[in-house]
């Protein structure tokens, strides 16, 4: 059997968007694959926020569903030990980041979330943006 890798990009940019989710993606156990490895690019722009990745077993999630996976960025940045990604107000930057877990998921999403900045509800140039995230499963 034939391994046939994938990378394409789960998420757009973010824009003024305050809290963004990207579609349920297929991951890596959905194709069979038994390693359950899954790297994802982040490419920020000035990002202030939390990501999020989330992760199913199912075939056909339902919003229950859906749990969140601790991520360690590849070089070490970041990394917050409730599982998410924090990008401070005080030194936002543009830069490419990797993060890769492990998990034999059949659907993963990322979740970009500002609810707990500012009023949660308005966007503020000084926020950033994502400008896209690609996975390579």
């Amino acid at each position: 059997m034939s391994i046939n890798r994938r990378s394409i990009q789960i998420m757009s940019s973010t824009g003024s968007a305050m809290n963004a989710q990207s579609p349920p993606i297929k991951a890596d156990s959905y194709y069979g694959y038994t390693d359950g490895l899954h790297t994802i690019q982040v490419v920020y722009d000035q990002y202030v926020g939390r990501l999020r990745v989330q992760c199913s077993l199912s075939l056909d999630p339902a919003e229950r569903d859906w749990f969140d996976v601790s991520l360690r960025s590849v070089s070490g940045n970041g990394f917050n030990p409730l599982g998410l990604i924090q990008y401070n107000i005080a030194n936002p930057a543009n830069y490419t980041e990797a993060y890769t877990f492990q998990g034999n998921f059949t659907f993963l999403r990322v979740l970009a979330d500002r609810s707990h900045m500012g009023d949660g509800l308005t966007y503020d140039m000084s926020y950033g943006q994502i400008a896209r995230v690609i996975l390579s499963a």
